[in-house]
This record gives structure tokens, sequence and C-alpha cells, in this order.
């Protein structure tokens, strides 16, 4: 079997695609996981296909813990419309440095500031660790808006994978704590949006202590039936995916909220998150992830005229 097959097969396993696989030969050991660990590292492509006029490593102090950011600025006037982007990797790998192109990629082709969140990595930090960082990060940079030429009218929040997963439910949290960022839109990009599902146990157990937390409102926005007030809601999916289901009810419980919603289908792919980390040309999800910011950033404005 070819390396990059093998690896495919590795990433769609990370990211509770395939059903029955055992606990015990994934994700079992700390050696394992570190070996994974360096094999989603292994996927940055070098060099980058994709210059940007700053790249910016910048450290947020927060309540008892630092989280390291990347500014991805493609240039031009500011304040700019800004993504912020939540990286998956099974909830126990990738870094900013393992989804720095596609970081890249998502600068360049939409001309919009991304701004990258390195959370703390399971096992060594379980729930709600990685949710509060990126909730955290995310009202950092709201609040700092001015100053990182962030434009509050334009500001969106998208993942993908375990991403997506942190990303909705960072949008959701924001809903119920009323106060801070308005998002322009939330997109979810292979997303795992259930974090009981049985299929990920390898990853979710890891991350997840118990069961309550698993199924919790922040553990799994999918089981949350009341959505009303979420942000514009936009989904890329692969046809043969394991959480094809899933990523489908919760747009249909969005929309069924009153939530404005649009989905894209890969035809033909499943859990396609290695195509996703190379962000090559031509590639149909990058090309609808970057329609579907543009759209989120335009119908934003359009809405307030």
């Amino acid at each position: 079997m070819k390396p990059i097959r093998q690896f495919t097969i590795a990433l769609l396993m990370i990211a509770v695609m395939g059903p029955g696989y055992a606990q015990d030969s994934w994700l079992s050991t700390p050696e394992s996981i570190t070996a994974f660990r360096d094999k989603v590292e292994a996927a940055r492509p070098v060099p980058s296909s994709y210059d940007l006029e700053r790249i910016e490593d910048r450290t947020v102090a927060l309540d008892g813990r630092d989280i390291g950011i990347r500014i991805y600025d493609p240039g031009g006037n500011v304040p700019k419309p800004t993504l912020i982007y939540v990286h998956g990797a099974c909830l126990v790998a990738g870094s900013l440095d393992s989804h720095d192109e596609i970081s890249r990629y998502l600068a360049k082709k939409s001309s919009s500031m991304v701004i990258a969140i390195d959370y703390r990595l399971a096992p060594e930090h379980q729930y709600p660790a990685a949710h509060n960082d990126v909730y955290d990060v995310v009202q950092w940079v709201w609040n700092n808006s001015e100053a990182l030429g962030v434009d509050r009218e334009r500001f969106g929040i998208s993942g993908e994978s375990s991403g997506a997963y942190f990303a909705a439910a960072t949008a959701l949290r924001n809903v119920d704590e009323s106060a801070g960022p308005v998002f322009s839109f939330l997109l979810l990009v292979y997303a795992v949006v259930d974090g009981d599902i049985s299929s990920g146990s390898a990853c979710k157990n890891h991350y997840f202590e118990n069961q309550e937390d698993s199924v919790s409102r922040y553990g799994s926005p999918l089981r949350v039936d009341d959505l009303a007030n979420m942000p514009r809601t936009y989904n890329i999916y692969g046809e043969e995916e394991g959480v094809r289901a899933d990523q489908e009810l919760f747009m249909e419980k969005l929309r069924k909220s009153g939530v404005e919603t649009k989905a894209y289908m890969v035809e033909g792919v499943g859990h396609d998150v290695y195509t996703w980390l190379a962000a090559k040309e031509g590639v149909v999800a990058h090309e609808m992830a970057i329609r579907f910011i543009e759209m989120g950033f335009s119908e934003d404005n359009e809405s307030k005229r």
C-alpha cells in the first residue's frame, strides 16, 4: 500500500469515519498518539504554494494558560473581513503548522484575514479545555478587533472535522452568553457534531472523561434541538462520510430553528480531510469553501443595509 493511501486511511479513521475500529488498535498508547501526531504534522506541504503579505504568530494570555494563534493577512485595507479557523485531527493532534497550508489558502483565495487557533489537545487536556480555549480566544479577538484590523461587520468562524465541532460549539455558546462576537456565518467542513458518536470512540474517549460530558450542550451540538439565533451556516460534506447523516440532521435542526443554511455534497468521497489539508487548486471542496466565505461576508453586509 502506498504511503499516501495509508495516511489517507489514517486520517479517515481519526475523524471518526470508520465504524467498528477497535480502541486497542488505534490511539491506544502514548506511543501511538505521538506517531499519529507526527503523521498529521507531516501533511503540511513544504514549501507552501500560497504567499501572503503577513503571517504572524502571537500568544494570547488567557486565565491560567497561554494559547497560540497565527494571523494570515493577505494585505489590503483595514479593517478586514476575518475568519476564525479551528483545525481538526481527532481531538488529539493538529497544530498551527499542520494546518498552515489550508489557512494560507483560505486567506489568499477569499482575500480575508484568517486567524488560526492552537488549542490544547487531548488526552493531556480533557473536556472542556479545548472548547474553552477556542471560545476564549474568539472573545479575545473580538475585544481586540480594532488593534488586529478585524472588521466586526464581517466576522466568521470555520473548522474541519473535529475543528468544525469546536466551531459549532463556540457559535452555540456565543448565542447562550448573549455577549461578544456577532458571527456573519459558520462554515462546517466534513464536520463532526456529535461528541458521543460510537464510531469515534478512539478519538472521543481521549477528550471526554464520561458520557455526561460527551452528550452535553457543548459536547454534542447535534443533540441541541433549539438552535435559534445561530449564525447562517454552511456545510461541505462527503457523499460517503460515516458522519454524513449527523451533518444533515444538524443542518435540518438549524433550518427548523429559523437559521439560514446552505450545504454542498462532494460526490464520491468520504471524510476527505487529507485532500482538504493539501489545499490544492481545482479541488471542489476548497472552491466551495471560498464561495461560501465570500457569500457569508457579502450577504451579511447586504442584510445590514
